[in-house]
């Protein structure tokens, strides 16, 4: 374990050494990009450092329906709730769909969405799931199912893909929760996500839980859903008696937009730097994800020896076996890579 004195950007000082750091989940490095931090000391000036009331008080902030909108707007869903952490919006939505329906949760499937359920088995990886997922509904009499998956395998660096889902028969009903915290913000053109990448059909209905933090740096979470299940989250007591997130953060981010993208093109161009200076041996995948998976257990002290920290520790939870990735984010430079790339 490393203890830091300031939060890293494409650096970072231990023991007054300096390392490149690949580590972190900031993927667009919005903490340390100028007009993004300008726009939230201007957050600050106009709104404070908190808003403590609650979400149904007689005295509100337009701030919030503005966000929302925005994240509806982004994920292309009718409605969005927005939430104190990602963790929190995951728990809450997670909580109203236990019941009712069948439940089959993805193997990894983070803890914010990993529903307790007597239909859950042991699978190895997720291809072996979703054929267990297409057969077993086919051949169920039964009606109703909810599957709750990420959208990408923090663990493996790999994109689910839902494109299992067209061979579910059309008369039986589905609903698909994901976890987008991974790829919200980086994947599809806009950002907008896993939905840019998910099979669209009148049988499926599609409910997106996510943190705000990985690329938009916002200390916060959200569900995209209908109108339906956006009115049983704002009944919710995580909803009702919660602080809402920070509303400086909140303005920066509606500020943001032009900074967003162009944070995201330069972390798809560090992605494209590293792939095309690895060997295809070295590579863990051909995706748009700036993670990537070191099999060696000794890769943390070989990395830290050559002078770059990446991210290292058990998931999910410490006891588990550790986990060694290389996270890329938008900060890094050329000089970066080539030098991460070497070692």
């Amino acid at each position: 374990m490393y203890l830091l004195d300031e939060t890293p950007d494409r650096k970072c000082i231990i023991d007054d050494k300096e390392f490149l750091f690949f580590s972190g989940y900031s993927y667009l490095g919005m903490n340390h990009v100028k007009d993004f931090r300008k726009y939230v000391k201007e957050g600050i000036d106009k709104y404070g450092v908190l808003y403590p009331s609650s979400r149904i008080s007689n005295t509100r902030l337009k701030l919030y329906e503005k966000l929302e909108s925005a994240l509806s707007a982004l994920t292309r869903m009718p409605d969005t709730v927005s939430f104190s952490s990602g963790f929190l919006a995951g728990k809450t939505i997670s909580s109203l769909l236990s019941s009712d329906q069948k439940i089959f949760v993805a193997p990894g499937t983070h803890p914010a969405i990993n529903i307790a359920s007597d239909e859950n088995k042991s699978f190895s990886n997720f291809q072996e799931w979703q054929h267990f997922i297409v057969e077993m509904i086919n051949n169920s009499d039964g009606n109703g199912f909810l599957l709750a998956a990420d959208s990408v395998n923090i663990l493996s660096a790999q994109i689910n893909d839902f494109s299992f889902l067209k061979n579910i028969n059309p008369d039986k009903n589905i609903t698909v929760l994901i976890d987008d915290s991974h790829g919200i913000g980086i994947l599809g053109k806009t950002g907008q996500g896993i939905i840019s990448q998910i099979p669209k059909k009148e049988n499926i209905e599609y409910i997106i839980c996510y943190s705000l933090s990985k690329a938009f740096n916002i200390e916060g979470g959200a569900v995209s859903c209908s109108k339906h299940w956006a009115e049983k989250l704002r009944e919710h007591p995580n909803y009702t008696g919660s602080t809402a997130i920070n509303p400086s953060l909140i303005h920066a981010f509606l500020k943001s937009n032009k900074l967003y993208s162009k944070q995201r093109k330069k972390l798809l161009k560090n992605i494209a730097c590293i792939k095309k200076l690895l060997p295809n041996y070295l590579r863990s995948h051909d995706f748009p994800i700036p993670v990537f998976i070191c099999e060696s257990p000794e890769a943390e002290i070989l990395f830290y020896k050559k002078g770059i920290i990446i991210s290292s520790f058990g998931y999910p939870d410490p006891t588990s076996k550790k986990i060694n990735r290389v996270v890329i984010n938008a900060l890094h430079t050329k000089k970066d890579i080539k030098k991460l790339c070497a070692a």
